[in-house]
């Protein structure tokens, strides 16, 4: 384990500081969630509570326990944060608009080629783990996805 300096105690102080506010965040957003009816005894809130409890933990552990700290990305490895970090929130914004399978090739795609792969590969990764994850949502778990409103007219 990298040793602890006061640099590398700050910085996982921040991080814990904004896993804590996500937290928070996904806590308060979770207690809003209504529903009139669940077969679920638990209900909708349950999973989104429970993770946020854990991840308030474990921020609050990484505050008071911070492990040592790489340097800041600096060149193309930063470029390629900073689009990996843009291309999951336009990811996220056109979802409803497009649906889950293009947005999620998109994501997945553009992931697949920061870490490497070429554009055709990255192209194929995309579009077959999007099938699969559609799939394993969708039919194995159940989930609602959105199908898009950008082409069904609707």
């Amino acid at each position: 384990m990298a040793q602890a300096t006061p640099t590398t105690n700050r910085s996982g102080r921040i991080a814990a500081a904004i896993l804590l506010a996500i937290a928070i965040g996904l806590g308060a957003a979770a207690t809003q969630i209504d529903y009139a009816f669940s077969s679920d005894p638990l209900g909708p809130k349950a999973v989104p509570l429970i993770l946020s409890g854990l991840l308030a933990l474990f921020a609050l552990y990484y505050w008071f326990r911070p492990g040592g700290a790489e340097a800041f990305p600096q060149g193309p490895l930063l470029l390629r944060s900073f689009v990996f970090i843009a291309t999951c929130f336009v990811a996220v914004a056109l979802l409803d608009l497009v649906g889950f399978l293009p947005a999620m090739t998109v994501l997945i795609g553009v992931t697949a080629y920061l870490f490497g792969a070429t554009p055709q590969g990255a192209a194929v990764i995309g579009v077959v783990q999007a099938a699969f994850w559609f799939a394993c949502f969708k039919y194995a778990l159940g989930t609602y996805l959105p199908m898009g409103t950008l082409f069904s007219g609707g």
